[in-house]
C-alpha cells in the first residue's frame, strides 16, 4: 500500500517517539521504528538517563530510576502515539529512488515531504558502541551490581584535545573504580541496510550534511549517530527536535549548537555549553582566560571552567558534578554576555586558587576530532 506523510522519521532509538509525540499536532507524522531487542532496551535506558540522573550511587536511587524508565514507556507506547495522530510501523526497510525516493517496509510504500534518520542502527557489542555508550554502560552496569562484558578492555575514555575534560572525566570515572584507558576515534555508521549509498559521504564514510541538517538529498535530514561529533542523547534529542519543525514548519534554520548545552548523565554529571578553550581561540584568534569555578551544596562540590574573552563575555563553560547539568542550561542563556555576572546568577563562585593567567592558550591537539565544532 501507499502512504502519504508530513515527516516520516527512521528511528533507530527511542528519542523519536517523544519528537514525534511533540510534533503530532504541526502535520502528519509516520514512525518506522524497529522491534524491540536488547539495543532497544539499552537506547532507552540511555535517553531516560540524559532525562532524569539519579542523585546518588545507590540501589534505592537506581530503583527510582527504573520507575521513571517504565513510566516513559507507558508513555510513549505506540497505542499512545496512534491516539495522537503519529502512524508507527514496526519493522525494517530501506530507501527505493526509483521512480521517485520513497521508503519501503514490506509491502507499504512511505512517500513524505522530509525524511528524518535519527540515530543510525549500531550493532550492541562492544567493538561496535561509541565511546560515550560503552563509558554510560559501564558506569550504570556498575550501578546495579552487573559486570559489564567489554571483553577485557576496560572501559574507554573519550579521546578529545580538551586536556580539562579528559582529566575531569577521568576523575569521576576512576572514582567509581573503573579503568580508563584510551579509545581511538567513532566509525562512520554502514548505510547499507538502509539503501543510502545515493547520498553523499565524506572520505571516512560519513553523510555529508549541510548547517540544517540535510543531506546530499534535499528531502533526506539525519542527526544523532549518523553526525561526527558526540553522539549523546542530550544533543540528538536538540537536533531531532530542531529538524522536524523545520520540515513540518517549512522554515530552514541552521543547527545552533553554540548555544546548546550536552551532557554525560553520568553518576557525577559532566556537562558542556558554548565553546573550549581550542574552539574560542580557534574562532576569535584574540586572547582569551579560563576560570576556575565551583558551587558547593549540602549534596557536595561541582566543578567547572569557564571560557571568556578579554571583554569580559562568557563563550562556555564545562562543568561537573551534581549541578553540571542544570548549570549548562542556566549559562546557555548568558553566552555571551558578563561572564562574572553569569557565573553568580548560576549560584557559582570563582575558585581563586585555580585562576588561569589571561593569555592565549592553546590546548593539546588530538587526532580524535570528537570534540571540533559539531556540523
Amino acid at each position: 500500500m501507499r502512504f502519504e506523510y508530513d515527516l516520516l522519521i527512521v528511528a533507530a532509538s527511542p528519542l523519536a517517539l517523544d519528537i514525534a509525540y511533540r510534533c503530532a499536532a504541526l502535520g502528519r507524522i509516520g514512525l518506522v521504528i524497529p522491534a524491540a531487542d536488547g539495543q532497544w532496551q539499552w537506547q532507552w535506558q540511555r535517553w531516560w538517563l540524559s532525562q532524569f540522573p539519579p542523585q546518588r550511587l545507590d540501589t534505592q536511587q537506581w530503583q527510582h530510576f527504573q520507575t521513571h524508565l517504565s513510566h516513559g514507556q507507558r508513555r510513549y507506547a505506540p497505542r499512545v502515539l496512534e491516539l495522537v495522530g503519529v502512524d508507527v510501523i514496526t519493522g525494517t526497510g530501506k530507501f527505493v529512488w526509483q521512480p521517485r525516493c520513497h521508503f519501503q517496509v514490506g509491502g507499504d510504500r512511505l512517500y513524505a515531504r522530509g525524511y528524518l534518520l535519527l540515530d543510525a542502527p549500531t550493532a550492541m557489542d562492544s567493538h561496535d558502541m561509541d565511546a560515550l555508550s560503552r563509558i554510560e554502560l559501564a558506569c550504570w552496569h556498575h550501578w546495579s551490581g552487573k559486570a559489564p562484558d567489554l571483553d577485557g578492555q576496560g572501559l574507554p575514555l573519550v579521546a578529545t584535545e580538551d586536556a580539562w575534560f579528559n582529566d575531569r572525566l577521568h576523575a569521576a570515572l576512576s572514582g567509581l573504580g573503573l579503568g580508563v584507558p584510551l579509545l581511538g576515534r567513532r566509525k562512520a555508521p554502514d548505510p547499507t541496510p538502509l539503501n543510502l549509498h545515493h547520498l553523499q559521504r565524506d572520505g571516512q564514510g560519513w553523510l555529508r550534511m549541510n548547517p540544517q541538517g540535510c543531506t546530499s538529498h534535499p528531502q533526506i535530514y539525519a542527526c544523532g549517530g549518523w553526525q561526527r561529533g558526540y553522539h549523546l542523547p542530550s544533543l540528538t534529542h536538540f537536533e531531532a527536535f530542531a529538524i522536524a519543525r523545520q520540515i513540518l514548519q517549512r522554515k530552514p534554520m541552521h543547527l545552533d549548537y553554540y548555544r546548546q548545552p550536552w551532557w554525560i548523565a553520568l553518576p557525577v554529571p559532566i556537562a558542556r555549553v558554548g565553546w573550549n578553550a581550542r574552539q574560542a581561540q580557534q574562532y576569535l584568534r584574540e586572547p582569551i582566560q579560563l576560570w576556575e569555578i565551583q558551587h558547593v551544596s549540602p549534596e557536595g562540590q561541582s566543578l567547572g571552567q569557564v571560557v571568556i574573552n578579554r571583554r569580559g563575555q562568557l563563550l562556555g563553560a564545562t562543568l561537573i558534578g551534581r549541578a553540571a547539568i542544570a548549570t549548562s542550561r542556566i549559562l546557555g542563556r548568558w553566552l555571551e554576555q558578563e561572564a562574572l555576572t553569569a557565573v553568580a546568577y548560576a549560584g557559582w563562585e570563582l575558585d581563586c586558587q585555580r585562576q588561569r593567567s589571561p593569555k592565549a592558550r592553546r590546548s593539546p591537539k588530538s587526532g580524535s576530532g570528537l570534540d571540533s565544532p559539531l556540523p
